[in-house]
């Protein structure tokens, strides 16, 4: 289908760094990235008919809640190693009480990122500035198909689609692609400097940027947390990673990566979009559907970490 080789067009197959074959975390980013090169689609897809329609829910629907919350924790923690401050507080205390003691503290204790290393504070921001600038891209998604929906019902669509089995089924299918993700991703601690360029890896702009979408730098705003246990566990797993013990096969990683509260956030509100579009019946109710249970809500499920 066009309208999905679309969305995936800016994840350019590149040459992966050997270490991020193996990472945990970037191999666990490659769904949340796919998620927003979704995002970047239904921002700009040209809805003239109601088949389009139909492959804007269809991608919006497509994807694992699971792998998504577990990609969306990566991105946070991956943005954390971006943080100058912190790969510096995590090293010197390394340098002041072994590896192995604070490999141990970090496994044991997910709070320990956040009180031992100096720097943590900094690295939250750079977390809350993502978490902010990827919901607001929800939240204009929503507004465009709510707008659409108003359109749709003053003046309607003829020539219906079928609306049985088929169609529903489709929107419960989970299949998505299998992409070479962009370098740009694949990134490693102080790769990426998102606190002065808005379009670098965390930066407020970076999924537009990737996707070489125009967008309005968003303003900076004075950010707080509202759920500190969101944070905590991409600040473990940022200090993990930047002392390089975030390799395959580490239990204690996949833990942390699991955040349950988002998983049961994201899967509601898919389920609910699935049974919203499937006694739709017509295409106003379509973009109803897809701007408040696809794109809103959703985003208010990764919002729950900041509050203004």
């Amino acid at each position: 289908m066009r309208f999905i080789a679309a969305a995936l067009s800016f994840l350019i197959a590149a040459t992966t760094p050997a270490w991020a074959q193996t990472d945990p975390l970037h191999r666990a980013l490659d769904a949340y990235a796919l998620y927003q090169s979704d995002i970047s689609a239904l921002l700009d897809a040209d809805i003239t008919s109601e088949a389009a329609l139909d492959s804007a829910l269809e991608l919006a629907a497509r994807h694992e809640p699971a792998r998504v919350a577990r990609g969306w924790v990566a991105y946070g923690a991956l943005s954390a190693a971006q943080s100058p401050a912190f790969v510096r507080g995590v090293r010197s205390r390394v340098t002041a009480a072994g590896r192995a003691p604070v490999l141990r503290q970090l496994r044991s204790d997910v709070t320990y990122a956040r009180r031992r290393p100096p720097g943590a504070s900094e690295a939250v921001q750079i977390i809350l500035n993502a978490a902010d600038a990827d919901s607001a891209r929800f939240t204009l998604a929503a507004a465009r198909y709510d707008a659409l929906g108003d359109a749709l019902d003053a003046r309607g669509w003829a020539g219906m689609t079928d609306r049985g089995g088929a169609r529903t089924e489709r929107l419960r299918v989970m299949r998505p692609e299998r992409v070479s993700s962009e370098a740009r991703l694949h990134i490693a601690a102080l790769g990426a400097a998102p606190l002065s360029d808005a379009d670098a890896f965390g930066g407020r702009r970076f999924w537009d940027a990737l996707a070489q979408r125009n967008s309005p730098r968003s303003p900076h705003r004075a950010l707080r947390e509202r759920h500190a246990g969101g944070t905590d566990r991409m600040l473990t797993l940022a200090a993990l990673f930047i002392v390089g013990a975030t390799e395959s096969g580490d239990a204690r990683v996949a833990a942390i990566l699991d955040d349950p509260h988002l998983q049961q956030c994201l899967a509601l509100e898919q389920l609910q979009f699935r049974q919203c579009a499937s006694v739709a019946h017509d295409a106003n109710e379509d973009a109803m559907c897809l701007a408040r249970h696809g794109l809103d809500r959703p985003g208010a499920c990764f919002a729950n970490l900041v509050a203004n």
